[in-house]
């Protein structure tokens, strides 16, 4: 049994295309649907990779826009079991590990 969230998304959307359509115009509703709590306020970017595109996420000079001189500690990049790359603050990391924890307690045995 393999109880990765991003696994599972992935899946999903490869396999079922009214959830790939879902979880890319209301990610919420799509996550809730395979048992995932998403924290309240989270805001959700999911987007279908295409061949043809590479994509780079610039990452936010500052958290702070009044204290625009705070850099992001490059050291917030996080690696996810060498497939994932994040580039998140600690506040993040930490709500993306409970949604994966409500995924893992929500899903049904013997689910991938």
């Amino acid at each position: 049994m393999n109880n990765s969230l991003e696994r599972k998304i992935t899946e999903l959307s490869w396999r079922d295309p009214s959830f790939a359509e879902l979880i890319e115009t209301n990610p919420h509703q799509a996550l809730a649907q395979i048992g995932v709590e998403v924290p309240e306020g989270d805001k959700l970017d999911i987007r279908r990779q295409r061949r043809d595109t590479l994509y780079y996420v610039i990452p936010p000079y500052s958290e702070e826009p009044d204290k625009p001189d705070i850099v992001i500690n490059q050291m917030d990049l996080w690696q996810s079991a060498e497939l994932f790359v994040w580039i998140m603050p600690q506040k993040l990391k930490v709500q993306l590990l409970a949604m994966r924890q409500s995924y893992r307690r929500n899903a049904p045995n013997g689910s991938t």
